[in-house]
């Protein structure tokens, strides 16, 4: 079948509808994946859609997909891409789809495809399924497979509450943005405890209200906000398919998800000292002071929960996490990025300790840093741009520390580090664009390598800046 062979990235599919996928397209994908599955010897997939507007007739038509290559589906419905892992669990299998765009915007989707238990596809994973769609090369089964709707959420529910016990009754603002999530998590934290007010909770895959994105700076100062005036002990916001989370702390002031790795791991080194931490290459130098204060291993990783989970699983680290928002608890965890699940973990860790957001926080050195700044930049130029920025940081911060594809194999990124902070310039493994990222303790050196950074960019004709995908570019003015 002829198809954009962009769309293939490099442990998921993604891409625009309908001018990328279509119900035949999905049709073949998930022939594909289904071929895939049987030449493991998997007969059996769980598959789960968010609330897209493409997410129904999708799921529809990929199921059509998997059982004609004679596996047994589970349809879970409408689900977080999280409980799409908690089914195979229950269900016992290593196959499983999520049908997703997860923070694109909302005329994309795709698919995070399983290969075991909480793992999804890597690169060379994701070409074996790009070649099998392009050379309509699918598995012959003599017999159909099965299909079985089941409603997970009661159980799932009740397996991430019986891990927690939050010990005091927390005032929560939750922004969904019209999100998958909407539909579980007031439930969920209402039933540990929490007293919840939830803005934004009617399904709408149109997101009417703005992609629900945790790395949006203008949604995290909206949240803030609200937060500040309505005397909230904390605010909660989530991305489309709920695996990734964003937070405000009571005063209304942003929580970049790195400090949320370094809190976490942190709050996971008290109970297991010595233990490895994996964090991606986007994150603040605190992250890896936090962990060696702690008595941990930091190590610096690729970008991407594939890649993550997968590093977490190699080195037997307790605990991982990125930039974006995905936490990966494997203490008393599966070891898949859940939402829910490290909301939870966050409140219980903050009642322990008798400490507010803030003041845990604020136990940590301070850094001026910038969001996650996205620009738009074509899928066939982005990686030679990241290259040739290796070659001129090199030359630019002699010396400085410059981490790359020579120091972590197949890297996406180019960064530096300073002795008072970094910068790091990395292309997207899900989309058409490349994310920037700086920082430093003092705000003059901050203001200069903006301007670097904002020159840099400007520098290059294949930057696209107006586009859906860009996100937090006032940060570069």
């Amino acid at each position: 079948m002829q198809i954009n062979p962009l769309i293939f990235r490099n442990y998921d599919i993604r891409g625009k509808v309908p001018e990328d996928l279509d119900q035949k397209k999905v049709e073949a994908i998930a022939k594909a994946y289904g071929s895939f599955l049987r030449q493991r010897k998997i007969r059996q997939a769980v598959v789960g859609c968010d609330c897209r507007l493409s997410g129904q007739e999708f799921k529809e038509a990929y199921i059509k997909g998997l059982v004609s290559c004679g596996v047994d589906v589970v349809d879970i419905g409408v689900v977080m891409t999280q409980m799409m892992y908690y089914a195979q669990y229950r269900f016992q299998t290593n196959g499983g789809t999520m049908i997703t765009a997860s923070h694109n915007p909302w005329n994309y989707n795709g698919f995070k495809m399983a290969t075991s238990y909480s793992q999804t596809t890597l690169p060379h994973e994701v070409r074996e399924i790009r070649k099998a769609v392009e050379n309509d090369a699918y598995f012959i089964s003599p017999a159909k497979g099965s299909v079985t709707k089941a409603d997970i959420k009661d159980a799932y529910k009740k397996d991430v509450l019986k891990r927690i016990k939050i010990n005091r009754k927390y005032k929560v603002l939750l922004d969904f943005r019209h999100g998958t999530p909407a539909m579980y998590l007031p439930e969920i934290l209402r039933e540990a405890g929490c007293d919840v007010v939830a803005k934004n909770e009617t399904i709408d895959g149109h997101f009417p209200k703005g992609t629900p994105d945790p790395t949006d700076e203008e949604y995290m100062r909206g949240l803030g906000e609200e937060v500040k005036n309505g005397n909230f002990d904390i605010g909660l916001c989530y991305d489309g398919d709920g695996d990734r989370i964003g937070m405000v702390d009571e005063k209304g002031r942003i929580m970049w998800n790195d400090i949320m790795v370094a809190i976490f791991a942190q709050e996971i080194l008290e109970r297991f000292p010595g233990s490895k931490i994996i964090y991606n290459n986007l994150c603040t130098q605190i992250v890896p002071w936090a962990i060696k204060q702690a008595g941990g291993v930091p190590i610096m990783w690729l970008t991407g929960h594939a890649f993550i989970k997968a590093k977490i699983a190699e080195e037997n680290a307790a605990f991982g996490g990125e930039l974006s928002g995905h936490f990966f608890f494997k203490d008393n965890f599966y070891g898949h990025d859940d939402g829910s699940y490290a909301t939870l973990r966050l409140l219980e860790y903050m009642s322990e300790r008798n400490q507010r957001l803030s003041e845990i926080f604020d136990g940590y050195p301070k850094y001026f840093s910038s969001p996650e700044i996205k620009i738009g930049c074509p899928d066939d130029k982005k990686v030679a741009v990241i290259k040739h920025l290796s070659e001129k940081f090199t030359k630019d911060f002699p010396n400085g520390k410059v981490s790359d594809d020579r120091d972590i194999p197949g890297n996406d990124g180019t960064r530096v580090d300073f002795e008072d902070g970094m910068m790091i310039f990395r292309y997207s493994q899900n989309g058409p664009y490349i994310t920037v990222r700086f920082e430093a303790k003092d705000q003059g050196i901050y203001d200069k390598r903006k301007n670097y950074a904002r020159e840099i960019l400007e520098s290059y004709p294949d930057m696209i800046w107006e586009d859906e995908l860009c996100v937090n570019l006032d940060s570069l003015k």
